[in-house]
């Protein structure tokens, strides 16, 4: 998702900064997310069903709704099919908006649905960019591609991101990054953060982010 940024964002806040963010102040409001399953399970073993806590994997793709008193209805947002990644998260801990912690709720394994947030439940009157303007209500098309009580190993975004494995990484190496993930442009303030000896590059040892335990062998880049 297009999302707004702030100064002291690190290369660790990437991937849901790009997605979704429960950086938002909400008013409390009656309306809530309105949640339809068009195909697939309605029921399942509780295994995988998704509840408070689940490690899930949601493939998604976000439109204006049709509904929504501003933006334009039916225009697309953001999609993780396009990227072929789901994105994966912890339910129930505000690491996305609040129509994604409580509306996946109850969701099987297999299951798609279209979750329909209002404002509210989603970026409120400060929006998300210039495609989500404040007040919307937005419409999800989800799928829930994995459940689990277990979280997963953390990525290492480091090794991710460094293309030309010299144990390093320039701007242009996390420019690629953002132009597959986000808007093609590093978040203001982020290099800054990351390249703390200004230097021009950002080693292991200065990179915030998901980076594994020690850094890359030589024989490894």
């Amino acid at each position: 998702l297009t999302h707004v940024r702030r100064p002291t964002q690190t290369i660790r806040d990437m991937k849901l900064l790009l997605v979704l963010t429960s950086g938002f102040a909400m008013v409390a409001s009656g309306m809530e997310t309105k949640v339809s399953v068009y195909s697939g399970p309605t029921e399942c073993a509780d295994t995988d069903k998704i509840v408070k806590g689940s490690y899930v994997d949601i493939h998604y793709t976000g439109r204006i709704d049709d509904s929504s008193a501003t933006g334009e209805g039916g225009s697309e947002f953001d999609s993780s099919r396009g990227r072929g990644e789901p994105f994966g998260f912890q339910i129930g801990q505000g690491q996305v908006i609040k129509g994604w912690d409580e509306g996946l709720i109850g969701l099987c394994m297999g299951a798609k649905a279209t979750l329909i947030i209002p404002p509210e439940e989603g970026y409120g009157e400060s929006g998300a960019g210039s495609a989500i303007p404040g007040g919307a209500t937005l419409n999800f098309d989800v799928e829930v591609m994995g459940v689990s009580d277990t979280a997963p190993p953390e990525p290492n975004l480091f090794a991710e991101l460094d293309t030309d494995f010299d144990g390093k990484l320039s701007k242009e190496e996390v420019l690629v990054y953002f132009k597959k993930y986000g808007d093609g442009k590093i978040p203001d303030g982020m290099w800054e953060h990351e390249d703390k000896n200004a230097d021009g590059f950002v080693a292991w040892d200065e990179f915030s982010g998901p980076k594994g335990e020690s850094p890359p062998e030589k024989d490894e880049l």
